[in-house]
């Protein structure tokens, strides 16, 4: 129960300061004349997620201004995000969804 409850509160921490980033981030390219924005769809693998895992990671991204989810290939186990950002790569925002967001989802939910 204390891990639940630690993954909770050090998770709502992260993913506050993540939505508020991610404004300032869309909002700036938004009002500047030139802006950096590297459009794209990335496949993320959601392999041995449960259904509700997967629903809450897609639900989770799409909150986050600048990423949307697509749909969810159930054949693949892949959740397919559409992102204003895909720099540096689309890997890197793979690596980076997996290590900022699978633990928690998987204590969590």
């Amino acid at each position: 129960m204390i891990k639940w409850i630690t993954t909770a509160v050090v998770f709502t921490i992260f993913y506050g300061k993540e939505v508020v980033i991610s404004n300032l981030r869309v909002a700036k390219d938004v009002l500047s004349p030139h802006p950096h924005l590297k459009p794209g769809i990335v496949g993320i693998p959601v392999g041995d997620y449960s259904d509700r895992q997967v629903w809450i990671l897609a639900s989770l991204l799409t909150m986050t201004p600048g990423t949307i989810s697509i749909e969810v290939d159930e054949t693949k186990r892949v959740l397919y995000l559409h992102t204003l950002y895909t720099e540096p790569s689309a890997d890197e925002l793979r690596a980076q969804i997996k290590r900022d967001y699978e633990r928690p989802v998987r204590i969590l939910f």
